[in-house]
């Protein structure tokens, strides 16, 4: 199971409870940073991964190609940072600049995915 929206917080206890009960942590939203700031969501990746937790994270921006919750000016000034280049751009780098690995950061972009697609059955 993956809990979405996890990057949403900073603390770290709760996140490393929901891994104790067999979670991975959608670590997602990066560019919505009304919600949580750019750095704050980095930190919080960082530390996790510090913390040996890179295999129970997955990544993503949460971008999408149509939104019409807001008007179309609005969500281009409140949230510029907030699509598919994102990840690739800035939030890798700023990963690797705190100390996280390439291997690390393939796990969580590519090898936590593929175990959580690759799965059959209820998860235990």
């Amino acid at each position: 199971m993956i809990i979405g929206h996890s990057g949403d917080t900073t603390d770290v206890g709760y996140l490393e409870e929901l891994i104790a009960a067999g979670s991975y942590l959608g670590m997602d939203r990066f560019g919505i940073d009304l919600i949580l700031p750019f750095e704050d969501r980095v930190n919080i990746v960082a530390t996790m991964c510090e913390r040996g937790h890179a295999d129970k994270m997955v990544l993503s921006h949460d971008a999408n190609c149509y939104f019409d919750a807001l008007p179309e000016e609005l969500t281009a000034v409140a949230t510029p940072n907030w699509h598919y280049l994102h990840i690739y751009n800035d939030v890798i780098p700023a990963l690797k600049e705190r100390g996280a690995t390439d291997e690390q950061v393939h796990t969580m972009l590519v090898d936590n995915p593929r175990r959580i697609f690759e799965r059959q059955g209820g998860y235990q």
